[in-house]
């Protein structure tokens, strides 16, 4: 008996999350959305190149289908290449430029994402890097009209500089990346801002919550619900105030920074001192 409505499409597993909205786990390293409206239908990021995800998206629609990124993090706009209209907030652009999205960094991704216990995929034999194309600018504040069904944009900087969410009032649903999720927020490297930036714009997404019910993050549970949120503010606050009695943690497989995680509630965020 299928009561998850689960799908396997050329290796992902798909389900129906929400009305005409599919989570599209890519192979369990990251999640990506497809939500299908009247007239066109949107693709919340791209993952990280690993399978032929147009292919996915082909069987479910037949719609013109547009890209919106997240974050500017590899294993979520690698598949970009594959779509000719994708935008991206310019502050995390940077991030894709050959210098440093290199053929040999995407591999050395690959490698050891498949070393993971939760990885479902295959090899890399036959896989392709491909160099992405400019996005177009994603402004906080932009909305998309797919056909009577909206999202707009807003900013969550923390774990990037040009974090964003997209939120459908009409349906209250949020699609939230990394910004909102059930595994740790990182925000320890060049590529992050601060706690402080990440907590100011929590609470800007926060005053909103009265719009929306299900939170659809960027990895792993999905949906998750409020708490989260409400946690992940409480967790930055302590840190800001002091309180925090974080521990040690080792992250050297992503940064060479002295790294600390504070939990709270469901919430944890891993940080670097001089990120505070």
């Amino acid at each position: 008996m299928d009561n998850l409505n689960l799908r396997d499409i050329k290796g992902y597993k798909v389900q129906l999350v929400a009305d005409n909205v599919y989570a599209i786990d890519e192979f369990g390293v990251d999640m990506v959305y497809l939500v299908i409206g009247r007239d066109c239908a949107m693709l919340v990021d791209t993952g990280s190149g690993l399978g032929p995800l147009r292919e996915v998206v082909e069987e479910l629609t037949d719609k013109p289908v547009f890209v919106v990124n997240t974050h500017g993090h590899m294993d979520h706009v690698m598949g970009n290449y594959e779509f000719e209209e994708v935008y991206l907030n310019e502050k995390d652009a940077e991030m894709m430029q050959p210098d440093q999205f290199t053929e040999r960094d995407w591999r050395n991704f690959c490698e050891k994402t498949m070393r993971e216990p939760y990885y479902t995929g295959g090899d890399l034999n036959g896989a392709v890097y491909r160099q992405q194309k400019r996005p177009r600018n994603l402004e906080e504040g932009t909305c998309f009209d797919l056909g009577g069904r909206r999202f707009e944009a807003i900013g969550i900087s923390g774990h990037t500089p040009g974090g964003m969410v997209f939120l459908d009032s009409e349906n209250r649903i949020l699609i939230s990346g990394d910004s909102v999720v059930s595994t740790p927020i990182l925000i320890f490297d060049d590529r992050s801002t601060s706690i402080r930036a990440y907590h100011d714009d929590l609470k800007k997404l926060a005053a909103r919550e009265g719009e929306f019910d299900l939170i659809l993050p960027g990895h792993f549970l999905r949906p998750i619900g409020k708490k989260y949120l409400f946690d992940l503010i409480d967790c930055a606050e302590d840190i800001l105030e002091g309180r925090a009695q974080p521990v040690p943690v080792d992250m050297s497989h992503m940064t060479c920074e002295r790294t600390l995680s504070y939990r709270k509630g469901l919430s944890t965020i891993i940080y670097n001192e001089k990120h505070i």
